[in-house]
């Protein structure tokens, strides 16, 4: 079963894994040409200033793209499943809505955290060749919110696409927005050095949340 689940996910969302990666690839490469071409165009003194005294992040091309990102695959991946309630064929199956909704998103976020790798990984190795230790970890540090929203964004989506009732589709919104938008209210680096761990505890909490949609279509309700 578990196989066949990921069988099918993959059929939906792998133009969207393809896609995401060479996006995000993309986006690395343009941030190291912009900031190679800066390092040639301006003097060491001038470049410290602009990156690390003003405090001016040269990633943050990339700042929505993972939310963006997790939100696309949510779409792609459960809206399919609420068309002509192709879902409620779970609750006809040997297997568990409470097993096939946390095997589904977990199949979801794992994407994301593919992509989350990749762009941590292109920013370290970025940083690697133009700044000191220092900043690059820094740069990774900062960066964490925005994919932690990624994360946020990917599950809020599936349980407003998945709940049957537009009133606790609104509910969800309300709920999960200002979270997420509390992710990037960043203005330098290290600005959530000492609270990354506290919205990441909050994330875990709200994966649990996706279970609420799965068991209101299994009671058959739409109130």
């Amino acid at each position: 079963m578990y196989k066949a689940i990921l069988f099918k996910e993959w059929l939906k969302i792998r133009w969207v894994v393809l896609g995401s990666v060479l996006v995000i690839l993309g986006f690395l490469i343009y941030i190291g040409l912009n900031v190679r071409q800066y390092f040639e165009m301006n003097d060491p003194i001038n470049v410290w200033i602009y990156f690390v005294q003003r405090k001016v992040l040269y990633y943050s091309i990339i700042k929505f793209i993972p939310t963006f990102i997790a939100i696309v695959l949510a779409i792609v991946q459960f809206v399919p499943e609420m068309a002509k309630k192709r879902y409620r064929l779970f609750f006809h199956l040997p297997f568990s809505e409470t097993k096939s909704l946390f095997y589904m998103s977990g199949i979801g976020l794992a994407h994301i955290l593919l992509i989350a790798t990749i762009l941590l990984s292109g920013l370290a190795f970025i940083g690697s060749i133009y700044f000191p230790i220092e900043v690059t970890v820094s740069s990774l540090i900062s960066v964490l919110p925005w994919l932690l929203a990624g994360f946020a964004g990917y599950l809020a989506t599936s349980a407003i696409v998945l709940d049957p009732s537009w009133k606790y589709r609104v509910l969800f919104g309300l709920f999960f927005a200002p979270f997420i938008q509390s992710l990037f209210l960043e203005s330098g680096y290290y600005e959530y050095k000492y609270s990354i761990g506290v919205y990441f505890l909050i994330s875990l909490l709200f994966g649990i949340i996706i279970l609420f949609p799965g068991y209101r279509l299994r009671k058959g309700s739409v109130k």
